[in-house]
């Protein structure tokens, strides 16, 4: 089949790679514009866009793809179908109708669970065991299309959104090869989405990221993992009447038992070379690798001698 494929970051990677390898034909690739990214704002370009120009692909960057020349410039292409893998536009009803077989678009979740814009991030903040790759026909309600087809997998019980993303970008290149051969040969069945059970997951931002130590510490640790690498969970030291932002990066569960329900949730009740031992709401977690504001990522036990960490000092 001739294939359109619209993408933009590293998760889209994996697919657009086995699209390149297999017996379709890519004729175009879609992808964001260049970003101003550093401190110097040089723009540097998306990873979809340098996989595809390093295989001799056409590459379009639309500023708005539902713009009257990108609808013209594919109506040219007429492609069977559009493959869509996180591209981060909103795609209008004009292109989903245009191919032959639609716009099939790669979701990181077991839909019609988590739907929206950060399904890996919230499967892990919710301690989820389980999520997978649904691909769907797209529509105009967003990831409401008909299923395709679902592969599955288990989330670890210390694994982050970083690690997730990755497993899951190429489980998404397997389901898409088969569902382009289940659609291909006519055997592809299309499951309506069963809308009572529906669960969002919207886009979080950074501000998202602030750790709340009244929660329980199973809570934050799975927190902490949904946050890691972006936006990243985060906390405010409170030290000699100042107050520094503490990006967390790693946590451990305390599992054994514990009377530190009666000391207010964020207080440093233990340091050692294992990390910073603080208070939640039903006992305490370890802090184990954090980033000062500015600084390199270590280990929370360095940033404790570091800054003279005491017993009684308070993360809010």
């Amino acid at each position: 089949m001739n294939v359109v494929f619209m993408g933009t970051p590293e998760f889209a990677v994996p697919s657009l790679k086995c699209l390149i390898e297999s017996k379709h034909n890519v004729i175009a690739v879609l992808t964001q514009t260049d970003k101003p990214k550093g401190r110097k704002g040089k723009p540097e370009a998306p990873p979809i866009k340098s996989i595809a120009l390093d295989a001799g692909l056409p590459v379009i960057q639309p500023e708005n793809v539902n713009s009257r020349q990108v609808i013209e410039e594919l109506e040219k292409l007429n492609p069977d179908v559009i493959v869509v893998v996180a591209f981060g536009q909103k795609i209008s009803n004009e292109i989903l109708d245009l191919p032959k077989h639609k716009c099939v678009n790669i979701h990181a979740s077991l839909l019609p669970k988590y739907r929206g814009a950060a399904p890996i991030n919230w499967a892990v903040v919710n301690g989820e065991k389980e999520t997978g790759i649904t691909t769907i026909i797209m529509s105009d309600k967003m990831d409401a299309g008909n299923i395709i087809f679902r592969k599955s997998l288990t989330i670890g019980s210390e694994e982050t959104a970083g690690g997730l993303a990755e497993r899951l970008s190429k489980l998404g290149a397997d389901t898409l090869s088969e569902s382009l051969m289940q659609i291909e040969t006519g055997n592809a069945k299309y499951t309506q989405q069963d809308e009572g059970l529906v669960s969002l997951a919207p886009k979080i931002k950074k501000k998202d990221g602030l750790i709340d130590w009244n929660q329980g510490g199973e809570r934050i640790h799975d927190f902490v993992r949904g946050m890691n690498p972006k936006p990243a969970a985060y906390t405010f030291l409170i030290k000699n009447n100042s107050k520094e932002r503490i990006i967390i990066l790693k946590t451990e569960r305390e599992n054994s038992a514990n009377d530190e329900t009666v000391i207010t949730p964020g207080t440093i009740i233990d340091i050692s070379s294992k990390g910073i031992k603080t208070a939640t709401r039903n006992g305490s977690i370890w802090i184990k690798e954090v980033k000062p504001e500015g600084k390199r990522m270590m280990s929370a036990a360095a940033f404790s001698r570091g800054n003279d960490l005491k017993v009684n000092c308070l993360f809010q």
